[in-house]
């Protein structure tokens, strides 16, 4: 079968003559991140703001005045920024890269459950508008998602704090003006008006494909980590980067990602890339229905796995998928190459997505046009093995066997352009950094822990090629997933 599954193996070209085995078990899954959750969503509110009044007034006024005092000031040795209050008991929400600096292991992807000093290298305190300090505890961090939780200790462990409710990102539309607060230059509880600029922008986090929000309002150093609400006064996001060079481009992390992430965390799924459970052709011609509803690109859906959520959400083999997540795919152009570009691309979508957000389709079927909205789940732990041994090494392993046998490399990995890399097709993985690995089970985890280290970097890999000779790469490239 030619096609790519969705979330599972990055792309399997090739035909496959036999089923796949039964599913590997992995005795060791990742163990839940003791996280505390969010409060829920804030129910719907009638909003006094000029979208719906169609004219000015005070509702930015009132929103600012509703949520200044759920805004802190984040300070340490190298931390400067600002936070914003999740619940009543002190959960503050930032950045990773605001607290960075006070952590003592930064190799670590995620931190989580941190009950001591032992992480933290200095203490981090929490200023109030009103000037009043607390320290703060870190509770999780995750870096290539740039997200941080920690906790307010004050003196009386019953205080209750003033909180920001929590709204719907998902909800937010192009044009709606939200604001943010933060310490622009250290000018402390700021607040910068905008719009949001775009929507589901990919590429700048070190988790690439994590979607972020573009709003327009005036950021600067010392607001990341600060709120971005909307004229209700609901936190519909955290502030995370600008681009160098720019005015008026910012970004932030919606908050439905940032709440799915925790409760991936609290599951045992954090290092779990997301999967619909269902396989694309890289290949194939547009047929005319769907060129008659103006479509110049999509991917034909070749397989519906029984039971997973695109089946359960009414997706059909032969489908045509032609928008994902609002976006079109007419720009990817045409021919083989450009096909093969899309499948890359749209399975890195679909893995970037967390367990319990929304993969939203549109499909072609027939002369209809149809829209989907599926639940994404956690990719099982045997397929997870074949994800990451994609995603940074590189390595393409065979699915039908439970030996590691590399049945391809990523065209563009940067093994790929090494010199003896013909040698490694149908060669078995034996051994990374030096630990011995037999089957895909042993594998598993070292690869979980490679991807808690970093990409970017390089580390020993063990190879038995195909005529049984040995073969040891000691620095072999860890690639971006």
């Amino acid at each position: 079968m030619l096609g790519v599954l969705l979330g599972g193996i990055a792309v399997l070209v090739g035909i496959q003559t036999a089923p796949p085995a039964a599913p590997v078990p992995v005795d060791s899954p990742a163990a839940p991140v003791p996280v505390p959750a969010l409060p829920p969503v804030a129910p719907p509110a009638v909003c006094d703001c000029p979208e719906v009044r169609g004219g000015g007034g005070p509702s930015l006024v009132d929103a600012v005045e509703r949520t200044r005092d759920a805004v802190v000031t984040l300070s340490g040795t190298d931390a400067l920024g600002a936070g914003v209050l999740v619940d009543e008991t002190g959960l503050v929400l930032t950045n990773y890269h605001v607290v960075a600096g006070q952590i003592r292991d930064p190799r670590q992807r995620v931190l989580g459950g941190v009950t001591d000093a032992s992480a933290v290298a200095q203490p981090i305190r929490a200023r109030f508008v009103d000037g009043r300090e607390l320290p703060a505890e870190l509770l999780v961090a995750d870096r290539d998602r740039d997200i941080a939780l920690l906790r307010l200790r004050p003196a009386d462990s019953a205080e209750r704090f003033a909180f920001a409710t929590r709204g719907r990102s998902h909800e937010l539309r192009v044009g709606e003006t939200v604001f943010a607060v933060g310490n622009p230059l250290g000018l402390e509880h700021s607040v910068a008006q905008g719009i949001v600029a775009a929507i589901g922008r990919t590429g700048l986090l070190r988790s690439r494909q994590t979607p972020l929000l573009q709003i327009d309002a005036a950021i600067n150093l010392g607001n990341s980590g600060g709120p971005i609400f909307n004229l209700r006064g609901q936190l519909v996001g955290i502030t995370t980067a600008t681009l160098e060079r720019a005015q008026g481009i910012a970004f932030a992390i919606p908050i439905d990602h940032i709440a799915a992430l925790l409760e991936a965390l609290r599951a045992g799924h954090g290092t779990r890339s997301g999967q619909v459970g269902a396989e694309v052709a890289p290949y194939g011609e547009l047929d005319d229905d769907a060129r008659a509803l103006g479509y110049q690109n999509g991917l034909r859906v070749s397989r519906v796995l029984p039971g997973r959520p695109a089946d359960a959400a009414g997706l059909r083999k032969d489908d045509l998928i032609v928008e994902a997540q609002g976006q079109r795919f007419d720009s990817f152009g045409t021919g083989p190459e450009a096909q093969l570009r899309l499948a890359n691309h749209f399975v890195a979508t679909v893995r970037g997505l967390l367990p319990g957000e929304v993969l939203n389709l549109t499909v072609v079927r027939g002369k209809d046009r149809l829209s989907f909205n599926i639940p994404v789940a956690p990719a099982p732990p045997d397929q997870q093995v074949l994800i990451d041994a994609d995603a940074l090494l590189g390595l393409r392993l065979d699915e039908s066997r439970r030996e590691p046998i590399v049945k391809e490399l990523r065209p563009d990995a940067p093994i790929s352009r090494s010199r003896g890399r013909e040698l490694l097709r149908n060669a078995r993985v034996s051994e990374i950094a030096g630990i011995k690995v037999d089957s895909r089970d042993d594998l598993g985890p070292l690869l979980s822990e490679l991807r808690q280290i970093g990409r970017f970097a390089a580390v020993q890999v063990g190879f038995v090629l195909s005529d049984g000779r040995a073969l040891r790469v000691r620095d072999f490239p860890v690639s971006p997933d």
